[in-house]
């Protein structure tokens, strides 16, 4: 099984968005790749909380720009950052109680949810964006 496979169909064509949407999936892979060749604990804490800050950075800067933008669907959007933010912190609970399974699980949802999030609720954002983006420069010239 392979996670965090970036492709064409995760770009929502602001480049600033994408160029961050390929670390997060370039982070996951890693952090995968470090599971699967055993890794010690230490190195995938490490780079658990690299992934995850990395994502509530990205999740902070989208939602400044859907605000600035009047982004008319920023509640819904969030709702579904929240619900990252409160899996992985449930997740990370349950490895530093010992589960090192939790990790996995973790990734494979985060995976999952990536996929889906910058194909359809992002890609819509995007949209958004561009054309407030065109409008705002029409405006300016």
């Amino acid at each position: 099984m392979q996670l965090f496979r970036w492709s064409k169909t995760h770009e929502v064509y602001l480049p600033e968005i994408d160029a961050e949407h390929r670390q997060l999936f370039q982070r996951g892979s890693e952090l995968y790749k470090a599971i699967l060749a055993g890794a010690e604990p230490d190195r995938l804490s490490a780079l658990l909380t690299d992934l995850l800050q990395a994502a509530t950075d990205h999740f902070e800067r989208e939602e400044r720009l859907m605000r600035s933008a009047g982004f008319p669907s920023l509640a819904w959007h969030k709702q579904q950052h929240d619900a990252v933010r409160k899996r992985a912190s449930e997740c990370n609970a349950r490895v530093a109680a010992g589960e090192s399974e939790a990790r996995v699980e973790l990734l494979k949802f985060l995976s999952s949810w990536l996929c889906d999030h910058t194909s359809v609720a992002d890609r819509m954002m995007g949209a958004y964006i561009r054309n407030w983006q065109r409008r705002e420069r029409a405006l300016a010239s």
